[in-house]
């Protein structure tokens, strides 16, 4: 089956296709799609980059590549990451979302497939949210997931993801705009089944 979206990560890991924020991801979207978390999973390709650079490379140079069938790219990246990287291209790192955007777009070998989330201000904020949402994560876990070990942060979204009721997940989604604005925009892909818009 071929995949409606390919989702690009800026996770500090190898090329893994199961991890902990984008399942957290694929349920929110199964939660508005009445779609099923497994069946969707696979039409949801969900990429670790292992760093900013290497997304923004992949942004730059691949997406005509990783949209070969229709589908479109969805890049998720930390919003205090992508600014500093920008800032060697001569972009302020206080210049509006819009500019960061373009600016990443400008350069790509196919614009048009390419959607950009920028995680305000990275992947941390979803951490904080997932803890004020869910009362009953071990504030050892939220703490070693602060301080990037992807392992925890794979224990907190996982943990978020598989959860039967999904209020965890819409809260996180109210607090974090970036998920909510990625989950609305996967949710009409998945139920237009478009993969060409």
């Amino acid at each position: 089956m071929t995949p409606f979206a390919v989702m690009l990560y800026e996770d500090q890991r190898g090329p893994e296709k199961e991890f902990g924020l984008h399942n957290l991801v694929v349920a929110c979207v199964a939660d508005d799609a009445g779609e099923d978390f497994f069946a969707l999973r696979r039409k949801l390709d969900g990429r670790p980059m292992k760093g900013v650079q290497n997304l923004l490379r992949s942004c730059r140079r691949d997406i005509r590549r990783l949209s070969s069938k229709g589908q479109q790219v969805f890049a998720i990246i930390d919003n205090d990451a992508i600014r500093h990287q920008l800032k060697h291209e001569g972009v302020a790192e206080d210049a509006e979302d819009a500019a960061v955007v373009r600016v990443i777009k400008e350069k790509c070998d196919a614009p048009e497939r390419l959607h950009v989330f920028l995680l305000k201000e990275n992947t941390e904020t979803v951490v904080e949210a997932a803890e004020h949402c869910d009362k009953g994560l071990p504030r050892s876990l939220v703490t070693q997931a602060l301080q990037k070990d992807v392992n925890a942060r794979d224990a907190i979204f996982n943990r978020i993801a598989w959860q039967s009721e999904r209020a965890a997940r819409d809260c996180i989604r109210q607090r974090v705009e970036a998920i909510l604005e990625l989950v609305k925009a996967l949710t009409a892909l998945v139920r237009g089944g478009d993969r060409s818009t």
